[in-house]
């Protein structure tokens, strides 16, 4: 179990019991109580109660029409007695303060506690457990599976165990990969390396949604999976990052700084420059000119070894701005750095520079990337690098990528 471990509730109520208590600015949902007691409600509430009642036709997009105060009235009105006015609900219980509001499902539904599955993977020996927003996340290393190099590096196979203790969804597994010399997880967050967990069905259900994931943590193996990805990674070391590309992972870090999600590790951040950008001194400002906090210079230094390892490219295509280009254009000109590096440069800041939460939003880029063909595919190949030559206008300081 984690150091920080939320106290996690679970209770029945009446529908109609479902009061909004407070709204805020664009008719946000800022407090609601369930039986006079007060929570702070989550986006899994709303998207868990439009799914337990998909079948009136009930979706998030009805929200945009109605409020939620007048969508449950409706709600209840329609259902009135039926035993699908009662829910189950799940909640982070923090004593006499408002607790967050999770998932709410039919109490029919299966369920694992908190408890139940925190207990099952210490005995798995997860190599990590994390807890967040009604799911928790622990990493594992698969049997019979031995490390592989790539490009020299040595990795190693894993594979992320995401359980939901709400009720609202199944445990999913997705492969993952972790880069050895530093560390870095690269996590597969798409379709095609995603693996959905059965629940099962029958009175005992929390025994049989236990016995789903003792069989699966006890014999998960998915080599041709897991021969897929390190395909995908080899491809990408015989592959230049496109513009296009690049430009994706840059709004995504662009995006972060934004809001602060980077973490304040000042020689980690030091490590970063040093490894990538080695090729062009470059600081990109985040939303105007940086300030001196230390989330804004965590940002800067993330941002500088970006502009390192791609290159400056508006300078290199002899451009204002990246957004003169086409998509389809962007798609066809490469930047200074393989794929692989951009691969790596992105795992590196998830895994590194920002909370496990926050850094999904970059390894599901990765796992987007990974999951379909590159834009360049192959062209780091014997003859490419002077195919390519002639549209690096700007090279004299920028040694190639290798």
């Amino acid at each position: 179990m984690t150091a920080s471990a939320p106290k996690i509730g679970y209770s029945t109520a009446p529908l109609r019991s479902i009061k909004i208590e407070e709204v805020g600015e664009k008719g946000i949902v800022k407090a609601l109580s369930i039986e006079d007691r007060k929570f702070l409600p989550t986006g899994r509430f709303w998207t868990s109660l439009c799914s337990t009642y998909s079948t009136h036709g009930l979706s998030t997009k009805v929200f945009k029409l109605f409020s939620h105060k007048e969508v449950l009235q409706r709600l209840t009105d329609v259902l009135g007695g039926d035993d699908k006015a009662r829910i189950r609900y799940t909640f982070e219980d923090k004593g006499s303060a408002p607790g967050n509001i999770l998932a709410v499902t039919l109490p029919s539904k299966p369920v694992i506690s908190y408890e139940s599955i925190a207990e099952t993977l210490g005995r798995h020996n997860a190599l990590t457990i994390d807890y967040n927003n009604g799911v928790m996340r622990s990493t594992h290393t698969p049997n019979h599976m031995e490390n592989f190099k790539i490009a020299g590096d040595g990795f190693a196979h894993q594979y992320v165990l995401e359980t939901p203790i709400d009720g609202f969804g199944s445990p999913l597994i997705y492969l993952s990969l972790l880069r050895q010399v530093c560390s870095n997880g690269m996590i597969g967050y798409s379709r095609a390396f995603r693996s959905e967990i059965s629940m099962g069905r029958g009175d005992n259900q929390n025994a049989n949604v236990i016995f789903s994931l003792e069989r699966a943590l006890d014999s998960f193996s998915n080599e041709e999976g897991y021969s897929a990805l390190r395909q995908r990674f080899e491809s990408a070391t015989q592959s230049w990052a496109s513009i296009a590309e690049c430009n994706r992972v840059y709004k995504v870090l662009s995006a972060m700084a934004q809001k602060g999600m980077f973490l304040q590790k000042s020689t980690e951040g030091a490590k970063l420059v040093e490894r990538f950008a080695v090729r062009r001194e470059a600081v990109i400002g985040i939303g105007g000119t940086p300030d001196s906090s230390e989330k804004s210079e965590s940002a800067v230094r993330i941002m500088r070894a970006y502009a390192g390892m791609t290159g400056d490219l508006c300078s290199i295509y002899g451009l204002t701005h990246l957004d003169a280009l086409s998509r389809k254009k962007m798609a066809q000109l490469p930047a200074h750095c393989s794929m692989y590096d951009l691969l790596n440069f992105a795992t590196e800041v998830a895994t590194h520079h920002c909370a496990e939460k926050d850094g999904r939003l970059l390894q599901a880029e990765v796992g987007n990337f990974v999951s379909a063909e590159f834009d360049l595919e192959g062209s780091k190949t014997q003859g490419a690098k002077e195919q390519f030559a002639d549209w690096f206008t700007d090279t004299s300081d920028i040694p190639p990528a290798e």
